[in-house]
């Protein structure tokens, strides 16, 4: 029987403020450990599924004072993890803080195939909670954590590793070729994810439900009074969605209204910044039964190639059905958001939501003009970064996943000089050209500014270059030839005919103001006096939701709309 033993160490950040792990690394304070790491029988190492060895060493963590001597630890090396492109190298450290409490430091590094993902990346990067108490892998689902975060071996730190292994030659070679074969198994082949690794977790999936049983009635986070469940919905084409539907103590009484967020963003963008009240809180006061949609361009679920063809043949009608089997209701409105508009627009000419009455569009709908520096931006950027990239994550700027993203957010933070944090940098970067392109950073507190950091991921190339096209013609232009939906969508007049209200801020340099007005005028010319156009004088995209005035300045206009009062004229 042999022995093998070697040391690591591995700094990074983490949060007591926060659970997620990319905010962690941003907003947190320095963390580090030292292992040194020990196989009594090399034989059995290898054999067993877990690969396990015991750990020795130092916690030092600036919120918890003095270093921490390791009293156990445990260390697993590439276990499968979910699937043959998929391992896990897994962390477990007990140790005392000063105080004699027992602390727990559970981390693991996620080894999964995808475009974006590289070998280096993966294996040097520890997603890291701290528990309070000895925390084992089975408890640790239930236990909420005093600090998350990201730690990293370094360049050095890896070559001290590979220095530092003590043993017999052929078990050091052992190693190697056990970790190369591994790897190999992952890496080799045609990738099978997208991989961007937005929301990075021990159990893959449970973004879906953002850690609530599904279907479930539960307080809804940071919304008292409110409650929420998320339910699944499944498409034709066998895309997973989810549906939040949030309500109040009473019940509702005015019917049901489906909010639809935009591209690379979520449901939550409705709701879960920290503003006093939320364009969800408003409805609900006014007796709505309120139902927001993740479509497949959510950031809670799996990442995906898509068009807004796919979004308005498959995702809206799915989501629809599902609310009114689920209410019992016959018809139901809308409030659509920016991509979650586009292809609102798109099902409506295609007549593929008729049950819908009221549509309260913001931004942009069946007309698209953009800024010419951001059309000459997706007209040549988009076919550059192309030939390399399957899409664009901000997430990239806190925790590049590859060489490739670190390359592009290298460039995003570089040209963004208004703002001096990283998602918002290249979210900016990624949607136009010049400053605040999402929002005008005066119309925002600081701490929505600081949540705005997590709300957003991956958008994949094929909705960029569809966007491309669109803007170069002025109007939506269909991409993936479905029978059912016009290629020029402005041709003919839309098969469903609802009622629009077209929000346009005013100040908006994603989507210019002229984008919904031209779309007013050309509706108003099929059905007069039906439509309407509210301006937003000082409001650009996603503040009209989110800014810190957004309840006094937007929130009755969308209501109105629902209600159909909405001044026709626009005001």
């Amino acid at each position: 029987m042999s022995a093998l033993d070697w040391a690591e160490s591995m700094s990074g950040r983490v949060s007591f403020d926060t659970t997620d792990y990319n905010q962690g690394w941003w907003q947190g304070t320095p963390c580090a450990f030292h292992l040194d790491l020990h196989v009594d029988d090399v034989e059995r190492f290898f054999a067993d599924d877990e690969h396990e060895a015991t750990c020795t060493g130092w916690i030092d963590c600036d919120g918890l004072g003095e270093r921490m001597e390791i009293a156990e630890g445990r260390f697993n090396l590439l276990v499968a993890a979910g699937g043959a492109r998929r391992r896990e190298m897994r962390y477990r450290l007990f140790a005392h803080d000063r105080a004699g409490r027992p602390l727990t430091l559970a981390g693991f590094k996620e080894v999964e195939d995808g475009w974006f993902r590289d070998t280096w990346v993966d294996t040097t990067t520890l997603f890291t909670r701290l528990y309070a108490g000895w925390v084992t892998r089975d408890e640790e689902e239930g236990a909420t954590p005093l600090a998350t975060g990201v730690l990293h071996v370094s360049a050095g730190g890896f070559l001290g590793l590979i220095r530092s292994m003590r043993g017999r030659l052929r078990d050091k070679l052992h190693y190697g070729w056990f970790s190369a074969r591994s790897l190999l198994q992952v890496y080799v082949g045609r990738s099978a994810a997208m991989g961007s690794t937005a929301f990075p977790g021990l159990h893959p999936g449970s973004e879906r439900w953002q850690g609530f049983a599904p279907e479930e009635w539960h307080d809804c986070p940071a919304r008292p009074g409110l409650r929420r469940r998320i339910l699944a919905v499944r498409t034709e084409d066998d895309h997973d969605l989810t549906l939040h539907n949030i309500r109040g103590e009473a019940e509702p009484t005015a019917g049901p209204v489906l909010l639809q967020h935009g591209t690379g963003v979520r449901a939550n963008l409705f709701y879960g910044s920290p503003m006093p009240r939320s364009i969800v809180d408003v409805l609900v006061d006014e007796g709505y039964d309120v139902w927001l949609g993740n479509w497949r361009g959510s950031i809670d679920l799996p990442e995906c190639d898509y068009t807004l063809d796919d979004v308005a043949r498959y995702d809206h009608p799915a989501l629809i059905a599902a609310v009114l089997r689920e209410t019992g209701a016959q018809t139901l409105k809308a409030v659509v958001h920016c991509q979650g508009s586009t292809s609102f627009a798109l099902a409506c000419a295609a007549g593929l939501v008729p049950e819908v009455t009221d549509v309260v569009s913001n931004a942009v709908s069946f007309h698209v003009d953009v800024p010419r520096l951001s059309k000459l931006q997706l007209q040549v950027l988009v076919p550059v970064f192309g030939f390399g990239y399957k899409g664009f994550d901000p997430q990239w700027t806190l925790r590049p996943t590859a060489l490739r993203a670190r390359v592009l957010a290298t460039i995003a933070r570089a040209v963004r000089r208004e703002c001096r944090e990283p998602v918002c940098q290249m979210a900016n970067f990624t949607y136009g050209a010049g400053g605040n392109i999402l929002w005008d950073h005066a119309n925002l507190d600081p701490p929505t500014h600081r949540w705005l950091a997590r709300e957003f991921g991956w958008v994949p190339v094929t909705f960029f270059r569809q966007m491309a096209r669109c803007a170069g013609a002025g109007h939506l232009i269909a991409a993936s030839g479905y029978d059912e939906i016009p290629e020029e969508v402005v041709s003919c007049a839309p098969r469903n005919r609802p009622r629009w209200t077209f929000l346009a801020g005013s100040a908006n340099r994603c989507f210019l103001a002229r984008s919904q007005e031209r779309s007013f005028a050309w509706l108003d010319g099929l059905d007069p006096g039906r439509h309407a156009l509210v301006e937003l004088p000082g409001y650009t995209h996603l503040d009209v939701f989110f800014g810190r005035h957004a309840e006094r300045d937007v929130f009755g206009h969308i209501v109105e709309a629902l209600l159909g009062t909405s001044n026709p004229s626009g005001s």
